[in-house]
């Protein structure tokens, strides 16, 4: 079995258990996040981890008490303890992230990503996220980048697809169409 399919169940197996349990996933997503952060964001955490030598128990125990220590609920307490009963705390990351997407769909939140060649202002922000969601008829979770390279307009990602309406991309179209004929 591969490692995203490992990944997988236990991502399935908690979200199965926070239904279950009546857990709202929004603070349980967010969470397990912080903790994955905390992981990635110290690299002692990251080997402890990835260390064979060092007993699953160990690695549980050290897990635990940073989750209690950023207030995680007794769900994502009991998810550690499996993942580390079973020797996957190596998988801790990519689970949560799996976890969150599977979290995302079942509560109908799509990711968007806006990038414009400006920052933009909050009420513009807060504009196209209102229009995606009316769009695709979800909750959208916005992130807004800046990418100067782009001239003018916007380029929007909404999962896999790309509407790119940058002043580049256009350029580019209209290089193409001319250079064809």
């Amino acid at each position: 079995m591969t490692n995203e399919a490992i990944a997988r169940r236990y991502a399935k197996g908690l979200l199965g258990a926070a239904l279950d349990n009546g857990e709202p996933l929004e603070a349980l997503v967010e969470n397990l996040g912080e903790l994955a952060a905390a992981v990635d964001g110290h690299s002692g955490l990251e080997q402890l981890l990835l260390n064979p030598a060092i007993e699953a128990e160990k690695k549980t125990a050290v897990l635990i008490e940073i989750a209690e220590t950023l207030g995680v609920s007794a769900t994502a307490k009991r998810f550690l303890q499996v993942l580390g009963q079973n020797e996957r705390l190596d998988r801790l990351r990519q689970t949560v992230a799996l976890f969150s997407a599977m979290a995302d769909e079942h509560m109908g939140v799509v990711n968007a990503e806006i990038t414009s060649p400006q920052p933009l202002d909050e009420t513009a922000v807060q504009d196209l996220q209102e229009k995606l969601a009316r769009a695709s008829g979800r909750v959208v979770r916005l992130n807004v980048k800046t990418d100067p390279d782009l001239l003018g307009g916007l380029t929007t990602r909404i999962g896999d697809v790309v509407y790119d309406g940058s002043l580049r991309h256009q350029l580019e179209q209209m290089r193409e169409r001319i250079t064809a004929n």
